[in-house]
């Protein structure tokens, strides 16, 4: 076994024996059971970490007295905010097993992943009730609920129902560093949403990663834009606080209110998709306003533009900086990269075509660049490590990288690769560690740093005649167009003879005239033939607003696209 394969090993079996990820909450309570845990801006409503873990205590003793313990399966459907904290906490203390799914993927596969998850109950707000009995098929496992809010027409107990219990001493769920946690459905940005099986050990972990990363401290203040992220900080001690903002839609966020949060609570650190700092950075400049308490800003869902990071960083706290974590829901964090490194010199080379340097692996991730291949690959044996800057597949493991998808074999095949796999029938389980590689689906290399540079989705790439053209490497040279706010590039036609198209949005939409449109697009195709690396794309479209993902609204729908770009070439129409 190679020296890495054998870190791989061992870094697996050294988790402990023993984790539950409530135990977190435990812990803070003691050592700081006044300070507080989290605010809501909107409703203004706050809680103690001391108030808060009575509370997850109390729930979950009312969810073991209904069942939902020993890794019973659970949908989560609940607003961000204090319910949502004790839902989940609660739920980890009871060795209950949260699903968690994105309701902006759209009804039908949010329909598709709850019946795939085979829920044995339904924690939520009584719009998801009332979906659960309108769609019985999807939910037909269910047969436990709890209601956040108002109960109507079902049974089962109110979450303030079991809140109103009044228990102590009992004890933690004793669940192991294997044993499931949680199931975070992927938003489905790039392919079928699946459930990612996330295990205790893999959880506690992660916190360790995330504060020994980034320095965080308790007592610290997060104005946190992603709810999922704010259970890290809580678990961390810092005070959580959930600004004014529709969660679900972060494109569509009021930079104004996102700035009061972090204003009104002297927040010191926040995290947001690039959607929403594509807004604050301009608001700030316009107002001639600065955010003098934020010393630290965490960025990630997309790969984020030059020019925010370059709006943004002056308005911070003096010597604060701005981190653009590198990773997915499988594998997180998995790199990481500041503001100054970027703006110091990795900008030039991305607007060169190198791509997007997300930085050096973090301590303890391990990271191979393989020839990427169709298909699944049994064994590690099997790949092909490409040369020092030669763009291939990406391959992580570490201690929070995933070991299976929840119900879904072929997508274990895809995406996993066993090192002491036999043959290529192994499957992934989660009661038996082992060594194992995950597949991100990017592109990229390693510079002579030992940094890492994002190229794209495997998926997104473009196979023309000439050979390969990745998405962030090109897309990097047309953005040295003053007029263009975002670009992606697509490929229209069959693999190996794909025509390159580069579709652009401009700073306010589409040109206002024939003639200006003329004009850009020809300074853009002079600008492709200036460079070896874009000498390929021979057509330009304007677009009006790139689609996005439901989740961060940052990483542009490249496949929507290219079916939009496709009925471009016959009808010669643009929107």
């Amino acid at each position: 076994m190679q020296a890495t394969e054998k870190a791989v090993a061992e870094s697996q079996l050294a988790t402990p024996a023993l984790a539950n990820v409530a135990q977190f909450v435990v812990e803070q309570a003691s050592q700081r059971p006044l300070a507080t845990a989290v605010i809501e801006q909107r409703t203004g409503n706050k809680i103690t970490f001391g108030e808060l873990a009575q509370r997850v205590e109390n729930v979950a003793h009312g969810l073991v007295r209904l069942g939902l313990c020993n890794g019973a399966r659970a949908v989560l459907a609940v607003r961000p905010g204090i319910d949502f904290v004790v839902c989940v906490f609660a739920m980890f203390r009871a060795g209950a097993v949260p699903v968690v799914i994105d309701p902006g993927m759209g009804k039908a596969s949010l329909l598709k992943c709850i019946a795939q998850a085979q829920p044995d109950a339904l924690v939520g707000i009584p719009l998801a009730h009332a979906l659960s009995l309108r769609h019985r098929k999807a939910f037909g496992s269910i047969n436990q609920r709890v209601t956040v809010g108002r109960r109507w027409l079902w049974s089962g107990p109110s979450l303030a129902q079991l809140q109103a219990q009044s228990v102590a001493g009992t004890t933690i769920a004793q669940t192991c560093a294997d044993d499931m946690a949680a199931i975070l459905f992927t938003s489905g940005a790039t392919g079928a949403p699946k459930g990612v099986v996330y295990h205790h050990g893999a959880f506690v972990e992660q916190v360790r990663m995330i504060r020994d990363t980034y320095g965080i401290a308790a007592g610290e203040v997060d104005c946190a834009c992603f709810a999922l992220f704010a259970l890290f900080s809580v678990a961390m001690g810092v005070t959580v606080v959930l600004p004014d903002i529709d969660f679900a839609r972060p494109g569509a966020a009021d930079p104004a209110r996102v700035v009061a949060a972090i204003r009104d609570h002297k927040a010191t650190m926040a995290f947001a998709s690039p959607a929403i700092w594509r807004k604050v950075g301009p608001w700030l400049e316009a107002n001639n306003q600065r955010l003098e308490t934020l010393a630290r800003v965490l960025i990630a869902g997309a790969a984020v533009p030059v020019a925010t990071l370059a709006q943004l960083k002056p308005r911070l706290a003096p010597g604060g900086e701005i981190f653009t974590p590198y990773g997915a829901t499988e594998s997180l964090p998995f790199a990481s990269i500041s503001a100054t490194e970027v703006l110091g010199d990795t900008c030039f080379a991305t607007s060169d075509g190198a791509g997007v340097c997300v930085g050096a692996p973090l301590p303890g991730v391990n990271t191979r660049i393989v020839h990427a291949v169709e298909g699944p690959i049994a064994s590690i044996d099997d790949v092909v490590d490409c040369a020092p800057g030669e763009v291939g597949e990406i391959l992580v493991h570490s201690a929070v990288t995933t070991r299976q998808y929840f119900m879904n074999y072929d997508a274990d095949m895809r995406s996993k690769i066993r090192v002491d796999a036999a043959d290529g029938h192994s499957r992934t389980v989660s009661k038996a560690p082992s060594a194992l590689w995950h597949r991100m689906g990017d592109t990229g290399y390693l510079d002579g740093k030992g940094r890492l540079w994002y190229c794209g989705r495997v998926s997104h790439t473009v196979w023309t005649a000439q050979g390969p053209l990745y998405p962030e490497q090109v897309e990097g040279i047309f953005l040295n167009h003053q007029a263009v706010s975002r670009c992606a590039l697509v490929g229209l036609g069959d693999k190996g003879a794909q025509q390159a198209v580069v579709v652009v949005e401009l700073h306010g939409g589409l040109p206002p005239g024939a003639d200006l449109k003329q004009r850009i697009e020809t300074e853009l195709l002079q600008i492709a033939q200036a460079h070896a690396l874009t000498r390929q794309v021979k057509r330009v479209l304007f677009h009006a607003a790139l689609p996005v993902d439901a989740r961060h609204n940052a990483k542009i729908d490249r496949e929507a696209l290219a079916k939009w770009a496709a009925a471009q070439r016959s009808s010669g129409s643009e929107q």
